[in-house]
């Protein structure tokens, strides 16, 4: 099949960075498609606006054009103008390539100003639209002000001062929500399919607009083989310089807000009372490092909390395999998760919260625990669980990786997507 994939970003992992999992996985599905015969071309803009960008990746053809999408709602006076030239841009570029060649699909790999653009020409095209959407509008543009910006110093000082409502009207117009959705409705009116990564954001979005016959799931992958359980965890944890003899893990940004690690940490001193020589990892950086090792010093745990910082995608593998446990502590709606597949796929047992996907990943009491959101009580008693029942642990890692083989790997959901493109067609 003559595959068109059109993206906001797209590079080698070198370009876009290694430590970046769910880039890996689009920039692998494109390799991957290629592989199975099919051609297979991407159209994206340069990187940034003064760095063009690879023309190839591992055979997969890059069409590049300018500007690149630049979105920011502090400089919104900016980055309004320039969307427009965007969404101009690649009208053109899709239509250039269209006029080329006949593709079997034209898939739109998410930013709803990428697929708002392709929708914009799409009774124009040749072959049928199919729109890869991560998340509901629901959940991605539903956050107000003080979550979005919340954690920014700038926020906090006009929220000291008691301004924060009067500036919330520019704010509220700098989150760009009307325009958000209006760019979803025309995507969904236009699109001949629409893939979600799990069943909660597809069911929430068909709650908003009648479009639940074109929506499919079509879910995360993750490479069986680098995530694998590879015995010897001795030599890992020394390898590594892991310390303690119990070990949990955290991978993820560094965000009090969204991914709960404020929770997490909080429930450290519960579980280090409750399991001798426990260890904490944490792989991730971001905005919030610092408000982070500030807790840490204030629960005094600073002994069974180690910080490793961010680490490059293949790294990981490495590092789940010193985990007894894996906790995914989020506190917002994730779409999918794809740090518990990887964990999961490597024998590890996983905690994560009861929002968004991840209760369709990780089963309760089969392949993990699933817990309240924001509970830093639940998540005490639930890792103390884990780590003081070594036979669940191997039963629950067992089931966990059979569950990624049946249903989270590059092999099986190509498949999906082969048959995905084969269905719609435009005359």
């Amino acid at each position: 099949m003559k595959i068109l994939v059109v993206a906001y970003k797209f590079g080698s992992e070198e370009e876009i960075g290694r430590h970046l999992g769910t880039y890996h996985y689009f920039i692998e599905m494109t390799r991957r498609l290629k592989r199975n015969g099919h051609d297979v071309v991407v159209v994206a803009p340069w990187l940034t606006f003064w760095k063009r960008g690879s023309g190839a990746v591992d055979g997969v053809k890059i069409f590049r054009y300018y500007p690149p999408l630049w979105n920011s709602a502090k400089w919104f006076f900016l980055s309004r103008p320039l969307r427009r030239w965007y969404l101009v841009a690649t009208k053109r570029a899709v239509l250039r390539l269209d006029g080329r060649e006949k593709w079997d699909a034209i898939l739109v790999w998410q930013a709803r100003e990428t697929g708002y653009a392709v929708s914009q020409i799409s009774s124009r095209l040749r072959a049928p639209f199919i729109f890869r959407q991560i998340t509901a509008w629901r959940w991605h543009v539903g956050r107000g002000p003080e979550e979005v910006f919340g954690r920014r110093q700038w926020y906090r000082v006009v929220a000291a001062f008691g301004l924060a409502r009067v500036f919330e009207p520019a704010l509220q117009w700098g989150l760009d929500r009307k325009n958000q959705k209006k760019f979803a409705n025309r995507i969904y009116k236009a699109a001949a399919k629409i893939l979600f990564v799990s069943r909660a954001a597809a069911e929430a979005e068909a709650l908003e607009e009648n479009f639940r016959s074109k929506i499919t799931v079509w879910p995360v992958a993750i490479e069986a083989d680098l995530f694998a359980p590879r015995g010897d965890r001795e030599y890992w944890r020394k390898s590594l310089n892991v310390r303690g003899e119990k070990t949990l893990l955290f991978i993820g940004r560094i965000n009090f807000a969204e991914k709960g690690i404020g929770y997490l940490l909080e429930a450290m001193p519960e579980i280090i009372k409750a399991v001798d020589g426990v260890n904490l990892v944490v792989i991730g950086g971001g905005g919030e490092s610092e408000r982070m090792n500030t807790l840490v010093k204030k629960l005094n745990i600073e002994g069974n909390v180690q910080l490793v910082g961010r680490q490059p995608f293949e790294k990981l593998a490495d590092y789940l395999q010193t985990a007894d446990a894996l906790v995914v502590p989020s506190t917002w709606v994730e779409h999918f998760g794809q740090v518990t597949i990887e964990a999961m796929a490597v024998g590890v047992p996983v905690i994560t919260t009861n929002i968004g996907g991840s209760p369709e990943i990780n089963l309760h009491n089969q392949t993990g625990l699933v817990i309240p959101a924001a509970d830093s009580v639940a998540l005490a008693r639930a890792a103390i669980q884990l780590l003081s029942d070594e036979t669940g642990r191997f039963q629950m890692g067992t089931a966990a990786r059979k569950r990624v083989l049946e249903n989270y790997t590059y092999e099986v959901l190509t498949k999906q997507l082969e048959e995905i493109i084969k269905g719609p067609r435009n005359e």
